[in-house]
């Protein structure tokens, strides 16, 4: 063991004095002395002896800040008037320096075997101590003084003290002479149980003269070289801290009742000291957990991107393990599972997909159980630590510790590190929240930034292109398939594909596609799978598809089409992930834009078709075929036989109507304007223009219009007539007259008005 700097700070006559017997113990060292004037103070030196100035020779400091420089200062015996080192050399204190009083320091560094005419001396300096108000002596520093100051008191040949474990309730071996280092953590009791058990049940004493009774004390391994022992506990306002033992090998009368007095003396003040000492260490553990999650929590808050700041917390934690390994875990919502998020190593290979079941190992076991699980190696220091990340009784994933060397060890460091797992818990908990709702926000504005420019597309067919490029770019899908109804046929076709797939992944989706459009047109509302593995239906695709979500797109409550998506693209991931909850929430969304679109475009489309049409016998309409006239008069000229005029008008609607209803009355009309249009010249031209009239123009009629029309005539009629349904309860009546142009009149309205005189009749 190295020997340990202790430096002093205040030459004063009783710190001098101690001098001597610091060089004298072969475990410490002076790091240098510290006197405002240094001349004076190598005069007094130089008269204590020759030896002593020369072994301080260069450590006569005339400033204190040379003392407080020292990297491998130990502690410091602060011997001036004001008592104020710790207080103008905080940054000493703060690395862990210890300040003691010169008294405490002859306790600690100058005493060697203790005899019986010194131990008012002995219970005089740690009364001292008990009264030390800024106690910064370690621990196990102080146990083990005081338990050579007890052996050495009492002549015992070797001792222990034994802490009672709040938790556990356990006594454990706290620091022992006379046992091997390496049996310590191993030596563990119960309340009730040994010698040292049985003191801390009944909170008394016990003198043991000759061989322990096994039996009587429920003793578990027995000892076979202690002859006598002195138990005693510590007890500290009422609390038992733990146990001093004593033990004598070869003699069973080596302890007197003096003795036992003395020690339970020792004891009340070790108890009180122990209890000073280990609230001054959990205040100082406090502190610096509270400094470890200060900057851990500025870490997080940072400006950098979250990887790197996911991967400086891993670090931080590092820095308080032992420069080990930090591994950090968080749970995945959406597959339920945990995914490695970031580490402390450098190229930890995060690119390929490392993730871990929920109960599966240490971490997936913390993460089910949701308790920390510590090991601890041979010498009790800290080996490995998985701690659950919890925001209240939200589970956030799972920090993963492997010390490395100088691994702490202690309660202390298992507070810190789950004070660190507290604070990234919550930091993390509410960054991914505020993630998702950025995200969830940023989504929302896309869906609605593409609904927006759906809606303004009057042309179908870009409306169904851009329905699949932006839902799979806004819900970041692999891919996007549309289908929309055929008029004529009622299938649903293919209208649009948006993604990457082609030859047998293409063909493979489309014929999921076909598979789940049935389902969704059955369903009619949208619906989401997470994975196909778990669909019996769809296994067969789930080599190549992952996850999906359909939905029917519907107009005035009939289902027109489906839209699917496919596969969720993952940016930290190289494999597919799943569709969540919320995707299917604002997939609703986006399916809600896109029926609307699809209606205002159908609409659009609607109107131009028949901007120049009827809408319910789709023949032209009145404007457009009186355009048309009008162009072919004047095209014809004044030349005789270059065009004529007929009008076909059922003369009997009102009566069909009267008989049946409007719904069968339509039907009629569209009936004859079929016949109208099967029996017509491909340069005819036939239009709408009245309720129950229709007029044609006839280009090039020939030099005989009458013969033309008449011909017509008995065409329709014969079609019209061969269809009984339309004919029952009342045959339909037709009649139609023509005019020839320019005999029978020259212009557009005279050559109607002509038309307009029916000359032939059909039933």
């Amino acid at each position: 063991m190295s020997r340990r700097r202790i430096g002093i700070h205040g030459a004063t006559d009783e710190s001098l004095q101690l001098i001597p017997l610091l060089l004298a113990n072969p475990e410490v060292e002076i790091a240098g002395v510290f006197d405002p004037d240094p001349d004076a103070l190598r005069s007094r030196l130089a008269s204590l002896a020759p030896e002593i100035a020369e072994a301080l020779r260069g450590k006569v400091y005339a400033s204190a800040q040379d003392l407080a420089d020292d990297p491998e200062l130990f502690a410091v015996i602060d011997a001036s008037e004001q008592g104020d080192f710790a207080e103008t050399y905080g940054q000493a204190t703060e690395r862990g320096v210890q300040i003691v009083t010169p008294l405490v320091a002859r306790l600690l560094w100058c005493y060697g075997a203790t005899s019986d005419d010194r131990k008012v001396e002995l219970l005089q300096a740690l009364h001292e101590v008990v009264e030390s108000y800024n106690l910064t002596v370690d621990t196990d520093e102080l146990v083990r003084r005081m338990l050579e100051i007890a052996i050495g008191a009492t002549g015992a040949d070797g001792g222990s003290v034994m802490m009672l474990d709040p938790e556990s309730r356990e006594l454990r071996v706290r620091w022992a002479i006379g046992i091997e280092p390496e049996l310590w953590p191993k030596i563990c009791l119960k309340i009730g149980e040994g010698i040292a058990g049985r003191v801390v049940e009944e909170a008394r004493s016990i003198h043991l003269r000759g061989k322990a009774d096994q039996h009587r004390f429920k003793i578990v391994r027995e000892r076979l070289d202690v002859e006598s022992a002195l138990c005693v506990p510590l007890i500290h306002e009422g609390q038992i801290l733990g146990v001093l033992n004593l033990h004598h090998k070869l003699r069973a009368d080596a302890f007197t009742e003096d003795d036992l007095k003395f020690t339970e003396q020792l004891a009340r003040l070790d108890a009180q000291i122990i209890a000073r000492a280990q609230e001054h260490e959990a205040l100082r553990s406090q502190a610096n957990r509270y400094a470890a999650a200060r900057e851990l929590r500025q870490i997080l808050a940072g400006k950098a991107p979250l990887r790197e700041r996911l991967t400086d917390l891993c670090r931080h934690v590092v820095g308080h393990a032992g420069a080990g390994i930090a591994n950090l875990y968080l749970l995945d919502l959406d597959e339920g599972d945990l995914y490695l998020a970031s580490s402390s190593l450098d190229n930890a290979g995060l690119g390929e997909e490392i993730r871990i079941a929920i109960g599966q190992g240490v971490d997936g076991r913390v993460a089910l159980t949701r308790k920390a699980i510590f090991l601890r190696g041979p010498d009790d220091e800290l080996a490995m630590a998985a701690l659950p990340l919890l925001a209240g009784e939200e589970l956030v994933g799972v920090l993963s510790v492997q010390s490395g060397q100088g691994a702490p060890s202690g309660r202390a460091a298992e507070e810190t590190l789950l004070e660190l797992a507290a604070v990234a818990a919550e930091e993390i908990a509410s960054l991914e929240r505020e993630a998702r709702r950025q995200a969830r926000a940023t989504k929302i504005g896309a869906i609605n930034e593409a609904g927006i420019r759906m809606i303004s597309v009057t042309d179908p067919a870009e409306v169904v292109r851009l329905a699949t490029s932006s839902g799979a770019m806004v819900l970041e899908a692999d891919h996007a398939v549309l289908r929309l109804q055929n008029e004529q046929t009622g299938r649903y076709s293919i209208r649009s594909y948006f993604g990457s797939a082609d030859g047998r992944l293409q063909e493979t989706l489309f014929r999921l596609d076909k598979q789940l459009s049935v389902d969704a047109i059955k369903r009619r509302t949208p619906a989401l799978i997470r994975d196909l593995r778990e669909e019996r239906h769809l296994s067969e695709y789930s080599r190549d598809v992952r996850s999906t979500m359909a939905a029917a797109l519907k107009r005035d409550g009939a289902v027109i089409g489906t839209l699917a998506l496919y596969d969720k693209i993952q940016t930290d991931r190289f494999t597919a992930g799943s569709f969540t909850d919320q995707d299917l929430t604002l997939f609703q969304k986006f399916v809600t834009h896109l029926e609307r679109a699809l209606t205002n475009a159908q609409f659009h489309a609607h109107a131009r078709q028949f901007r120049n049409f009827d809408e319910d016998t789709g023949l032209l309409n009145e404007t457009y075929l009186h355009k048309r006239i009008q162009e072919e008069l004047a095209r014809a000229g004044g030349r005789p036989g270059a065009v004529a005029i007929a009008v076909c008008r059922i003369e009997n609607i009102d009566e069909i109507k009267r008989a049946r209803d409007a719904a069968f009355a339509r039907k009629v009309l569209q009936r004859t304007a079929d016949a109208l249009r099967a029996h017509l010249r491909d340069f005819d031209v036939a239009g709408r223009t009245g309720a129950a009239e229709f007029t044609i123009l006839l280009p090039e009629p020939g030099f005989s219009t009458s013969e033309r029309v008449f011909a017509l005539a008995r065409s329709v009629a014969d079609d019209v007539s061969k269809d009984d349904a339309m004919n029952q309860p009342v045959r339909i009546g037709l009649a139609f007259g023509y005019a020839a142009h320019p005999e029978e009149g020259t212009d557009r309205e005279s050559l109607l008005a002509r038309a307009s005189e029916a000359r032939i009749r059909m039933i």
